[in-house]
C-alpha cells in the first residue's frame, strides 16, 4: 500500500506543541476531528474556520483517522490542560447551585 501524502498538514515542535495542524494555520487535526465528531459536516466546518478549504477538512481527517492513537492522546491531554488551567472555578454550575440554595 503507497504511503499517503498529507500535503497541508503540517508538524511543527516550534508551533501548536508539535501537534499536527492544517498547513499555514494553527488549527489542530485534533479540533477538525472534534467538530466532525460532533456532527459537523466539511462544509460546516469551513464555515466555522474560513481559512480552510474542504481539501484541508478532508485532508486533517484522513490524517486524524491513519494517526488516531496520537490525534486523540493529543485532544485528551488537551483536555486535561484546559481543566488544569480552569483550577477551582471549573466547577461553576456546583457553585452558582450551593449559592442559590443558600438563599
Amino acid at each position: 500500500m503507497p504511503k499517503l501524502d498529507y500535503r497541508n498538514i503540517e508538524r511543527d515542535a516550534t508551533r501548536c506543541g508539535g501537534q499536527a495542524v492544517v498547513g499555514g494555520t494553527r488549527i489542530r487535526v485534533g479540533i477538525v476531528l472534534g467538530c466532525y465528531r460532533q456532527g459537523m459536516s466539511v462544509e460546516e466546518i469551513v464555515q466555522q474556520y474560513p481559512m480552510l478549504k474542504p481539501a484541508d477538512v478532508q485532508d486533517a481527517l484522513a490524517f486524524a483517522y491513519d494517526h488516531l492513537d496520537d490525534i486523540e492522546a493529543e485532544m485528551a491531554a488537551d483536555d486535561e490542560d484546559a481543566v488544569k488551567t480552569r483550577g477551582p472555578s471549573a466547577n461553576w454550575p456546583a457553585a452558582r447551585q450551593r449559592h442559590i440554595s443558600s438563599r
